[in-house]
């Protein structure tokens, strides 16, 4: 097996782990719920960093250029918080502050899109 499918099958079971985690952030952390309907959304933001993580190597299969990996990054990262948050606002419930963030990293997520397509690589 190479290592590029290698890695996208690691991707994979990080994203899921990620996914999992951020649905039911109780399996890790014995923290109580937070009664806030923000702070019991932002506790599982963290577990998009993983889902992100796990993108990565799913979609950008290469390290240099730098520039597009940096990117990728980024938009992977982002990408994965907005699910986590999309998460934790459909199982918490919705405050207008959460759904400011929604469309703040949508727009991030846009540019870094818009961004990467643009570069010949």
């Amino acid at each position: 097996m190479d290592l590029s499918l290698t890695l996208k099958i690691i991707g994979f079971f990080v994203f899921a782990a990620g996914i999992v985690l951020a649905w039911s952030p109780e399996l890790i952390s014995s923290k109580p719920v937070p009664e806030d309907i923000f702070r019991a959304v932002e506790r599982r933001i963290w577990w998009g960093v993983l889902i992100g993580l796990g993108l990565i190597p799913l979609f950008h299969g290469t390290v240099k250029p730098w520039l597009p990996t940096i990117i990728a990054v980024g938009a992977a990262l982002t990408f994965g918080v907005l699910i986590a948050r999309l998460i934790g606002i459909a199982l918490d419930g919705s405050v207008v502050k959460q759904w400011f963030w929604v469309a703040v990293e949508f727009v991030i997520l846009i540019a870094l899109w818009v961004w990467y397509s643009k570069l010949k690589i």
